[in-house]
């Protein structure tokens, strides 16, 4: 038994360098050329395979594993070298070839070198020569794939600096209003990569909907804790007390319903960032508390008596003006001057004028893709629909804009301005009002008399009598040609008609006589 399991360790041992090892391929018709060329490379520490000719060499290039060099001559029956070498470096680009030459083949030499051979050797060759060339094929190898490890490691990482995949508002700004943004992430970045020991706290200013989140994202991305956990809290959605739990934890019996003891979010976020949202609304009490985290990097629970340490980056965001909360006396000054070491602007979707309609554009792709549908970009008319709305919700009522043409858009062709789920009162550039699809209601600035479920009722009314009579326009009156188009089943668009008091007659083209278009509804 102990036998069998020291063999059977001794075999995974030897796979494992196996692995390790840099593999080569010799091919040569001649089996005594092979058989050498195999012995003196095996001693070398390299995994050897050998081929009688070109179309072997092409199956071992197939099995799988890269070959960091082949080794082949030139003169072989059936393929010759020249083909294989042109063959193995389109298979496998970095693969490093040596060509065997007869004596007085210099011109044949030559030429494999332009076609992207490393090196040759001429019969008879010295094994030492061939050795040599071998394993300095081998470190050019291994260096090409070390760097390009490295640069895919580095192009990671500056995906997640650009915040790729981290947020749903992700978007490079070239609007000369943020220049100064993108300058102090560009800072942030490169003192990251350089290995910054100290990463300094953040606050981000501007308007709610303008992204600050996903400016938070992009830098924990980006930092030396890009690795570390991502912890959001919005400090407006607490009271005093449970934001103080949520932040520090607390012990059993701490307060009325402490069951259990609960991790705040100060540990959990070890190594990593916690990010506080609308800082400014946090309580006068609590900031003392979390100034001593900040200052010490200790903590304790709620009801607990031992210190805790803690490791954690902390990037803020508000869009209120902290400069009147701290003289107003609503926000602590040295709390202020403490999570302000880097402070970022990210203006109003309004004052970034050149980015709205690519950033529409950019949203589309992204929700189109979701949902299995091809962007094929906006007509005039829908951006300047787009450029001229003064999106008062930011980037979150763009982004929430495009999100439900996506669901709806079942057209083809440039995407009019029609499509669009714009107030009616907006107007484009020259006072020209806009035929847009109807919102629910006429501005922003209304709807705060109204309750989320009747707003989203009368929105989803409006939409479906703008589409009904919108399809029975494009068919004429036509029931069935309209339900097609819907892809609905044409009881349930009667259904819809009667509904909305709608009669298909009443579309009709003057002449039309198509047998749908009499269905009254």
């Amino acid at each position: 038994m102990i036998l069998e399991m020291s063999i059977e360790l001794n075999e995974r041992k030897r796979e494992k360098e196996n692995d390790m090892k840099p593999r080569v391929l010799i091919v040569d018709d001649e089996d005594s050329i092979r058989k050498l060329l195999k012995s003196r490379l095996e001693r070398e520490n390299c995994e050897v395979q050998t081929a009688a000719n070109a179309a072997e060499a092409e199956s071992q290039f197939t099995k799988g594993s890269e070959f960091a060099v082949m080794v082949t001559d030139l003169k072989m029956p059936g393929k010759d070298g020249f083909q294989l070498l042109t063959w193995a470096k389109e298979k496998q680009s970095n693969v490093r070839v040596i060509v065997i030459t007869g004596h007085g083949e210099k011109e044949a030499a030559v030429q494999s070198l332009r076609k992207g051979a490393q090196d040759y050797l001429e019969k008879p060759f010295d094994m030492d020569e061939l050795s040599h060339s071998v394993k300095r094929c081998i470190r050019e190898y291994q260096l090409e794939k070390e760097n390009k490890d490295l640069v895919g490691r580095l192009e990671s990482r500056i995906e997640r600096v650009e915040g790729k995949a981290e947020d749903e508002f992700w978007y490079v700004s070239k609007d000369p209003v943020m220049t100064k943004t993108n300058e102090w992430l560009t800072v942030l970045r490169r003192e990251s990569l350089r290995g910054d020991a100290e990463e300094p706290a953040v606050l981000i200013l501007g308007e709610s909907g303008t992204g600050k989140e996903g400016i938070a994202r992009m830098i924990h991305a980006g930092s030396r804790r890009g690795k570390g956990p991502w912890v959001a809290v919005n400090c407006a959605n607490f009271s005093e007390q449970l934001l103080e739990s949520e932040l520090f934890g607390h012990e059993k019996g701490a307060f009325t319903g402490a069951a259990t003891q609960k991790r705040g979010l100060f540990e959990i976020a070890k190594g990593g960032t916690l990010f506080l949202d609308e800082v400014g609304e946090m309580d006068v009490k609590l900031q003392a508390k979390l100034l001593r985290v900040v200052q010490e990097k200790t903590f304790r629970r709620v009801g607990g008596t031992a210190d805790l340490e803690t490791d954690v980056r902390i990037v803020a965001a508000t869009n209120q003006d902290l400069d009147q909360r701290v003289k107003g006396g609503k926000f602590r000054e040295d709390l202020y001057h403490r999570i302000n070491r880097v402070v970022l602007e990210v203006p109003a979707l309004r004052d970034r004028t050149t980015d709205i309609v690519p950033m529409a554009a950019q949203f589309c792709e992204r929700a189109f893709l979701r949902r299995g549908k091809t962007f094929t970009g906006f007509s005039p008319e829908a951006e300047e629909a787009v450029r001229g709305y003064s999106w008062p919700g930011n980037v979150r009522e763009l982004l929430n804009a495009v999100e439900r043409l996506a669901l709806v858009w079942m057209g083809s062709g440039t995407i009019p301005a029609s499509a669009f789920s714009i107030p009616t009162g907006a107007r484009a550039p020259g006072g020209s009002k806009l035929e847009l699809v109807a919102s629910p209601y006429q501005s922003p600035e209304n709807s705060s008399a109204d309750g989320y479920m009747e707003l989203k009722k009368r929105w989803c009314d409006n939409f479906e009598r703008e589409y009904l009579v919108s399809t029975l326009n494009r068919n004429g009156g036509n029931v069935s040609a309209a339900a097609r188009e819907s892809k609905i089943d044409r009881s349930n668009f009667l259904r819809l008609l009667r509904r909305h008091g709608l009669k298909a007659g009443s579309y009709r083209k003057v002449g039309d006589t198509g047998t749908g278009s009499s269905q009254a509804a």
